[in-house]
C-alpha cells in the first residue's frame, strides 16, 4: 500500500513550528509515504526538512517565486520515502489579483515502486482569480500529457482553490481526458469539506483533492481526511486547511497491472 497526504500547511502562521513538528508526527504515525505540501518558503521547508520531516529520507522543494513581487517567497514541498527518478517544477503563471500576486506552479516527482510501478506525483496550488481557475487545470493537464509520464499512474493533488463539489465548470478539462476525483469516487457524496478550517465555524468547501486516471480507479483503496484534531490541549488547530490522504494498491507488476487491464 503507498499512502500520499496533501497538505496546505499555511506557512509561518501561527505557531507554525509546533504546528508541522505536529503534522509531521501524524504522518509518521499514519505510515504515510509521500507528503504534498503547499504554502512553504525556502526557510520555513528547510526547517520542515531538518525537523518536522526529518524521517522522510527524500525532500524536493519547489520555490514558486523569489519574494520580488510578492510579499514573501512561496513554494511547494513533496517529503518522500522513495527516491525520484525525476523531481521539478512548471509555471503555470502569474496570479492576475494583485492583493495576492503570486507564481503559480506544478511541481512534479517521479518515483518508481519496489514492484516496479511507475507513480508522478503533481503537486500544485492553483490560483484565486475565477478567470485563472479553468487555466490553471488545463496547464497542469498539460504537464500531465507529457510523452515521460505516458506509462505513469499520475496523482494530481494540491490545493486548488476550487470548491471540486459546487464548480465542475473548471474540472472539465481533467473530466474530458478521464481524470476522476478520488474523493468521490471513493466516497460518493459523503462530505470531504477542507477549507477554511477555523475554530467555532463549520467548513464550508472541498477544494483540498487528489485526481487519476479513471482507469486506475481499481488501485485506489480510499481516500480520508487528515490533521483535522487540534492539539495542544484543543488550542490550535494544524492548519487553516485539513489534509486528505489517499491510499493506494499499486503492489502488481507493471506487467501484472496490463493483463489485468486487458482481461478487463
Amino acid at each position: 500500500m503507498l499512502r500520499i497526504v496533501t497538505q496546505n500547511i499555511w506557512g509561518k502562521n501561527n505557531r507554525w513550528q509546533e504546528r508541522a513538528d505536529a503534522i509531521g508526527r501524524n504522518m509518521v504515525d499514519l505510515e504515510v509515504d509521500i507528503v504534498c505540501i503547499q504554502e512553504s518558503a525556502p526557510d520555513h521547508f528547510a526547517y520542515l526538512r531538518s525537523h518536522s520531516f526529518r524521517r522522510f529520507r527524500y525532500a524536493y522543494y519547489a520555490a514558486s517565486d523569489d519574494g520580488s513581487v510578492t510579499p514573501w517567497p512561496q513554494g511547494l514541498a513533496v517529503f518522500s520515502r522513495l527516491p525520484a527518478l525525476e523531481a521539478g517544477k512548471v509555471d503555470l503563471g502569474r496570479e492576475v489579483e494583485t492583493r495576492n500576486p503570486w507564481m503559480r506552479i506544478v511541481q512534479v516527482v517521479q518515483v518508481q515502486l519496489p514492484s516496479g510501478h511507475p507513480l508522478a506525483v503533481f503537486n500544485t496550488h492553483l490560483f484565486l482569480s475565477e478567470d485563472q481557475k479553468k487555466t490553471g487545470i488545463m496547464s497542469c493537464l498539460e504537464v500531465m500529457q507529457r510523452a515521460q509520464f505516458a506509462d505513469c499512474t499520475h496523482i494530481l493533488t494540491g490545493d486548488f482553490n476550487i470548491n471540486l463539489d459546487t464548480q465542475p465548470e473548471y474540472l472539465s478539462p481533467l473530466v474530458e481526458h478521464k481524470y476522476a476525483d478520488l474523493w468521490t469516487a471513493k466516497n460518493g457524496s459523503a462530505i470531504g469539506y477542507t477549507d477554511p478550517h477555523k475554530f467555532d465555524q463549520p467548513l464550508a468547501k472541498r477544494i483540498d483533492g487528489y485526481f487519476s486516471q479513471c482507469d486506475r480507479l481499481d488501485r485506489v483503496v480510499s481516500a480520508s481526511l487528515v490533521n483535522a484534531e487540534p492539539i495542544s490541549d484543543g488550542s490550535l488547530l494544524l492548519s487553516d486547511h485539513i489534509g486528505v490522504m489517499t491510499t493506494l494498491d499499486l503492489s502488481h507488476s507493471i506487467g501484472e497491472l496490463n493483463q489485468f487491464r486487458h482481461r478487463g
